[in-house]
């Protein structure tokens, strides 16, 4: 009676762990065949060309691949770049020059955000260089 109390116990902390990661998860960079890219109050620029979209995806795993403070932080000037998979949202990147925020886009799903200099994109910067500034922002 003893180990099957335990073997319960056991479970449920085992399912309470694998449920806790699950919603804890960011999306996978995969399938994205689109990346429109704005700054705050400026038209769009939609990406759809394979090399560039490639070429951010890459900048974008590699610095998903460091340690992310799971908190949304404000943000006043920032470009916006939404990956899409199609026409459907896949998660969406608040860029500043020493920030990037990750949020993603289904309910209840966390923020994350990255401390970042522009070498560590160096793509991703030359395409927000491009595009026309925010709207009253110095």
């Amino acid at each position: 009676m003893r180990i099957l109390a335990f073997v319960v116990v056991a479970l449920a902390l085992v399912l309470r762990y694998v449920s806790a990661t699950a919603a804890d998860e960011r999306p996978q960079l995969t399938g994205v065949s689109t990346v429109r890219v704005a700054n705050y109050g400026t038209p769009s620029t939609v990406i759809h060309d394979r090399e560039r979209v490639n070429a951010i995806l890459g900048e974008l795993r590699r610095l998903r691949g460091k340690a992310w403070r799971r908190a949304d932080t404000k943000l006043s000037c920032y470009a916006t770049l939404a990956l899409l998979n199609g026409s459907r949202p896949v998660t969406l990147f608040r860029i500043s020059p020493e920030i990037v925020v990750e949020r993603a886009q289904g309910k209840g799903q966390s923020s994350y955000s990255l401390d970042v200099a522009r070498s560590d994109m160096p793509r991703t910067s030359a395409l927000l260089a491009g595009i026309p500034p925010a709207k009253d922002c110095n």
